[in-house]
């Protein structure tokens, strides 16, 4: 992790601007709004950007300008044009209101040249594209942050930084100007130089590569490993600096030094705001810095803040420690206990902010300070270290916390799911504890699922739901376990369908309704149940209906034949031999078989008349008839046969002449009827119609 510094000076006295402008030199912190809603592209710039910038994802502009508006270092907006309506319109929005801040577009591969086109004239820094080629990608976020770094001292307004007591001359009282209390130090034009041309040539570098991907080029982007980027909560910011009273009053040596001596009999060493010994005690060194009252008088004010930088510090009062601190800098700007109380202050405030999640935002600009005030290098590795580990648990457990949200809204499997997002999990945290609880959730919800599937018999969503939870790590005992319990659940359900079926096949025998009507006799309950194969257990009870149906079936037969419906008992005895009827009892039925009887011309007539005809295609009308306005009509003769078709047409009588045959006899060949039938058994039947064509109105 890079060890940030601030630009403004945190160390007054001789030789301050020398350690300000070394402390500027020092890597800047960056930090990177990336204005989207997709996981897939914070995965990719993460993986680019590799820790040199702390990655802040914003789903709005406002958002994502508040982030950077908060920011400490370098910054950059990372556009993605995908989720954007206007790009120009939002590129210009964020460049108005952000000011240094260099912005990159991301699209689609091969539509560049017009996000390019679209943007032209505005201050976007470079068009890339997706998916990310690292080096290239990377190779212009480094000119991006270059250049950020260069620009930001002449763009961004300075913080007002704390200043020594200013000695005035014997010329009367007026106020310090702040270089003469900190003269350049030897060499700065120099550096400052070198920083110039350094910006220039970060701005060729960032022209260069926005041509070089601005081109066609072939080749597919390589494979980018899953890296996880900063959440938004990291935001490196600084705690409030302490606000010191630094005014200068004026009045006579002897009458501030009255002032003086009473406030600190009073032991009003800092405050109130004007009226305090520090503010009396510094005026007269403005008007006279050798007076030895003053001095002492400073060193007093010193030794209180000592103490209570001492007091607040053991109490855990940071502000009021690092203004203790910030107090005792103008108060003895030479005083031997400022450095080692920066090192105990940062201690402190970098201890707090790592172990309080609420504070956790804080953590990477303390620990910049920290580094800035002297604190060993090994402590920040350290600290840098465990923060990396917090920052990594919080990504862990706010994508654990997305996918119980999305489990909660049945959203398990496909895109932008819980198994998507369990798949994230494990890339980012593979041994998390909050991964291994996330799996189970979605295993939990996709085997309830599976279960609901197979209770309500749909088997091929319930193997859908397994696989599914098998994909989300169900174990194979997991899996065993709820298909064991799903076939508990069908076996019941089966034997409650066998018992409903006998059930259906006694009430059917009770009401006399043996093999009609065919869907709801005793002869299709049994049939269906045999079909579904019983257990043992069922078809003792089986076969009694069995016996049951043939023997009715024996009385049905001689019942019929007793009324002269000889077919119909030999029918009923058919299937009584069908359903174990012994030959003792079809023998005692007493039934010969003997020819059917063939039906009279009269008897034919009445079937003829119960004919039903279940499909009618109508004539087409003659197109030669239509076109001379002819009418008339055809008598046509033909035969139902048993199986309900029309046969041996043949045409009786037709007018005029035989125009309207060939169409009458197509329609009728198309015509169906109920099968004719005849002492039970089917016969075919003549039958004559007559159609007549009539020309339309």
């Amino acid at each position: 992790m890079a060890h940030p510094a601030s630009s403004e000076s945190r160390d007054p006295g001789p030789g301050a601007a020398a350690t300000a402008f070394a402390s500027a030199s020092a890597p800047r912190p960056a930090d990177l709004a990336a204005l989207t809603t997709r996981d897939d592209f914070l995965l990719e710039l993460g993986e680019v950007l590799a820790g040199r910038a702390s990655v802040h994802p914003a789903e709005t502009l406002e958002a994502a300008i508040e982030c950077l508006h908060s920011a400490v270092g370098r910054r950059i907006l990372a556009i993605d044009a995908r989720e954007t309506g206007e790009v120009r319109g939002t590129v210009e929005r964020a460049a108005q209101r952000l000011g240094d801040a260099q912005i990159l577009v991301f699209t689609e591969a091969g539509t560049e040249k017009q996000v390019a086109a679209a943007v032209k004239g505005t201050s976007v820094f470079a068009v890339l594209s997706l998916p990310m080629e690292p080096d290239k990608t990377g190779a212009v976020i480094d000119a991006a942050l270059t250049s950020s770094g260069t620009t930001e001292s002449a763009e961004r307004p300075a913080r007002p930084a704390l200043r020594p007591a200013p000695t005035l001359g014997s010329g009367g009282s007026h106020a310090p100007r702040a270089d003469d209390a900190h003269p350049a130090p030897p060499g700065r034009r120099t550096d400052l130089r070198r920083a110039a041309l350094l910006g220039v040539v970060a701005l060729a570098v960032g022209a260069g590569a926005f041509w070089w991907l601005m081109r066609p080029h072939p080749g597919a982007p390589a494979a980018l490993r899953p890296t996880v980027p900063q959440t938004a909560s990291q935001r490196s910011t600084l705690p409030a600096r302490p606000h010191v009273d630094a005014e200068i009053v004026t009045g006579r040596v002897s009458d501030l030094l009255i002032k003086a001596s009473q406030a600190m009999f009073e032991r009003h060493f800092t405050t109130p705001k004007g009226a305090n010994a520090l503010v009396y005690y510094r005026s007269v060194l403005a008007v006279d810095p050798d007076n030895a009252e003053a001095q002492n008088g400073l060193q007093r004010v010193s030794h209180v803040l000592v103490s209570r930088f001492a007091v607040d510090l053991s109490r855990h009062h940071y502000a009021g420690a690092a203004l203790a601190l910030a107090t005792l800098q103008l108060a003895e700007p030479a005083n031997p206990h400022i450095g080692p109380f920066r090192i105990e202050l940062a201690r402190a405030q970098v201890a707090q902010a790592l172990a309080h999640r609420s504070r956790l935002p804080a953590a990477p600009a303390l620990i910049a300070q920290a580094a800035r005030w002297g604190v060993p290098a090994a402590q920040i590795q350290l600290w840098q270290g465990q923060l990396a580990a917090l920052q990594h648990r919080d990504r862990a457990h706010a994508l654990a916390r997305r996918l119980a949200t999305r489990v909660a809204a049945g959203r398990l499997i496909g895109a932008h799911s819980a198994a998507s997002t369990l798949a994230k999990l494990r890339v980012l945290a593979p041994q998390a504890p909050a991964t291994d609880a996330a799996a189970q959730t979605l295993i939990g919800a996709l085997i309830a699922r599976a279960q609901h599937a197979g209770r309500a018999g749909r088997m091929a969503a319930q193997r859908q739901w397994l696989h599914a939870a098998r994909d989300a790590g169900a174990t194979p005992a997991q899996i065993a376990a709820v298909e064991q319990q799903l076939a508990r659940l069908q076996s019941h359900a089966a034997a409650a369908r066998l018992e409903r079926l006998l059930a259906r096949a006694r009430a059917a025998l009770a009401r006399g309704a043996l093999l009609a009507p065919a869907h709801a006799s005793a002869a299709y309950d049994l049939s269906m149940f045999q079909a579904a194969h019983p257990d043992p257990a069922l078809r003792a009870a089986a076969a009694v209906l069995r016996t049951q149906l043939a023997s009715a079936l024996v009385s049905q037969a001689k019942a019929a034949e007793r009324t002269g419906q000889h077919a119909a008992a030999l029918e009923d005895l058919a299937a009584a031999r069908r359903w174990g009827a012994s030959s003792a009892a079809l023998d005692a039925a007493n039934l010969s078989p003997r020819a059917p009887a063939a039906p009279t011309a009269a008897q034919l007539a009445q079937v003829a008349r119960q004919l039903r005809r279940i499909h009618y295609v109508p004539p087409r009308y003659p197109q030669r008839a239509l076109a001379s306005g002819l009418s008339g009509e055809v008598t046509v003769r033909y035969v139902v046969d048993a199986h309900g078709h029309t046969r041996q047409l043949q045409v009786i009588a037709a007018r005029p002449g035989t125009l309207f045959n060939r169409a009458a006899l197509a329609a009728i060949r198309r015509w169906r009827y109920t099968p004719p039938t005849f002492d039970g058994r089917p016969i075919a039947v003549p039958v004559m119609t007559q159609i007549r064509f009539e020309l339309p109105n």
